[in-house]
This record gives C-alpha cells, sequence and structure tokens, in this order.
C-alpha cells in the first residue's frame, strides 16, 4: 500500500526565534513521506533570514499579514499531500507524531486525528501534560464544551485533504477559535480519533493567543453563531439554550482565570438566563475560585489557558 503524502502547514508571524524549532521538528519526523511548507504571514522579525538555512527542504510562501487562519488556508492551497497536519511556529513535535496519527487515518470513517500535548514555558521547560478527549463521532460534546470534550490544539491537527475540500479550510474571521471551529465542521461529517501521548510540545508564552479571553469569547461567538446555521450541525439544533448555556458559564470560567470580575459575572448571569441548570454552578463561584487558585499552585497555573469552565 502506497503511503500517502502528508503536507505539513505551518504559518509564521514574527516566530523567527522559534521558527527553526517548529521545521527541526517537523523535517525529524519517522513518518516517510512528507512536504513541509511555511506560510510566512508578512514578519518584520528574522524570519527571513531562518528561511535561508534551509534551502530546498522547505517550500516557503509569503503574504502580506492576514493572520493565521489565512495562512493556513494559503498552506492548504498550495499542499500536494492527502493529509495535511498544521503546525504552529512556536510549538515543536514529538519525532513520532505523524506516525501515529497517521496509523489511524486508515479507517476512512474517520476524518481527523488529534493527540495530546505537553505544556512547555517560553525557554521550552516542560510543564503539565494533558491527553484528556473524546473520540467518535463528537459533535455534541464539541457543541457543549463537554470536559474533558475535545481540547482542540492547531498543531495536535492531522486532516484528511478530502474533509478539507467538503467542509471547507479555517475560517479567516476567526484565530484563536478556527481550530474548534474546523474541528466542529468536520465532525458533521467524519469520526474524529485521538492519540493519547502528548506528542506535541505547546508553547505559553505573553504574546500567545490563548492570552486574550476577550478575543476568545469574540471568536467562539462568532463560531457558535454559524454552528446553528449550519444545516450539516441539525444534530445539536435542539440543543441550542444548553450549549450557548455552557458557552456563557466557560466564558465566565476564562474571565474568573483572568481576574475579570466584571465579565465573568455578566456571562455568568447570561449563562443561568439562557440555560437555569447552570445555577448551580454559579452559585458555587466563591468556593470554585479558592479551589481554582489552590489547584493553580499546586500544579503551575500557566498550564491552563484558552477556555476555562468554572
Amino acid at each position: 500500500m502506497a503511503v500517502p503524502l502528508i503536507s505539513v502547514v505551518i504559518p509564521n508571524y514574527n516566530y523567527g526565534r522559534y521558527l527553526p524549532q517548529a521545521i527541526d521538528s517537523a523535517l525529524a519526523q519517522s513518518y516517510p513521506h512528507l512536504e513541509v511548507i511555511v506560510v510566512d504571514d508578512g514578519s518584520t522579525d528574522d524570519s527571513a533570514a531562518v528561511q535561508r538555512q534551509y534551502g530546498e527542504r522547505v517550500r516557503w510562501l509569503q503574504q502580506r499579514h492576514q493572520g493565521v487562519s489565512a495562512a493556513r488556508n494559503w498552506g492548504i492551497q498550495e499542499s500536494r499531500g492527502e493529509v495535511v497536519a498544521f503546525l504552529d511556529a512556536d510549538d515543536i513535535w514529538h519525532p513520532a507524531k505523524l506516525e501515529r496519527q497517521a496509523a489511524l487515518l486508515r479507517n476512512p470513517a474517520v476524518g481527523l486525528v488529534y493527540c495530546g500535548v505537553q505544556y512547555i514555558t517560553a525557554a521550552g521547560q516542560p510543564l503539565a501534560t494533558n491527553v484528556a478527549g473524546q473520540r467518535g463521532r463528537v459533535l455534541q460534546e464539541l457543541a457543549l464544551l463537554r470536559a474533558p470534550g475535545v481540547p482542540v490544539n492547531g498543531s495536535t491537527l492531522l486532516v484528511r485533504q478530502a474533509c478539507l475540500q467538503r467542509t471547507g479550510g479555517f475560517d479567516v474571521a476567526l484565530s484563536t477559535s478556527a481550530d474548534w471551529d474546523l474541528c466542529r465542521r468536520i465532525a458533521c461529517h467524519y469520526e474524529i480519533e485521538l492519540v493519547r501521548e502528548p506528542l506535541v510540545l505547546y508553547r505559553l508564552h505573553a504574546a500567545a493567543m490563548h492570552r486574550n479571553v476577550d478575543l476568545l469569547a469574540h471568536d467562539m461567538l462568532h463560531a457558535f453563531a454559524r454552528m446553528f446555521a449550519d444545516p450539516a450541525a441539525a444534530a445539536v439544533y435542539a440543543l441550542r439554550r444548553r450549549c450557548y448555556g455552557h458557552l456563557y458559564l466557560t466564558l465566565s470560567g476564562s474571565y474568573l482565570h483572568a481576574g475579570r470580575w466584571d465579565k465573568c459575572l455578566k456571562y455568568a448571569v447570561w449563562s443561568v438566563l439562557t440555560w437555569p441548570p447552570a445555577l448551580a454552578y454559579v452559585a458555587a463561584l466563591p468556593m470554585r475560585r479558592v479551589r481554582r487558585r489552590r489547584n493553580a499552585r499546586r500544579a503551575n497555573s500557566e498550564t491552563r489557558c484558552g477556555l476555562q469552565p468554572i
């Protein structure tokens, strides 16, 4: 059986200081048949100097600054592989990452495979790991943001090219939630698989998008509106109020984690008005805050990022 070509798409915007580690980890994969495409999104740092180090081993595309989703979409358009993998320029792959995931794509019902992550500091020091997640038909879990759900991270994704052609690429109106939106659309038609190993080193640093909770809220509200306007997602239409209640509750938790009490309380109230059973969670808010602080001291709060349930 022929080994399918995997196209690795690396979007980059001013991450020249991290980019060589990302590229090297892609080139070092044990999977035997791949191409590496870097899409530079109008960088103004030393990313151009990085390009000269790799010669013809890497395909380089350059565009004016349009955002990560547009960069990934151009990489998809220019890719030659039957399968596409995405790697953010500040993250790193384990050498067996693609090989482990590609094995699960032998099942034709599977459209996307993700994996666990190892969180690291900006300097590369290890923090906590997360290998939790759902597999199979996961549309409802995605819509309800139900833990452990599908903890989507772009650098973990391996996707059939045919799925991208059917469902479309990344929504250019989104940034931090573009990964969730893509997975949700694929989950409308395909099974999703998981490799429960930390095969991605996910870097946490001050410039990372996950720290911008306002952007996260904007993106998730847009993505939810798109979901409930999508005929392919009709299976969750009846759960609309519950889904929005969970979203508001989750955004409340994210603002709580960021110390933004005004927004935390606003979304907590919205969650109860939209889905009254959320009241039990909101009523326990003070105690949850105390417990979260205790757990953060125990487990290093830097590993907590993105959507944070109360």
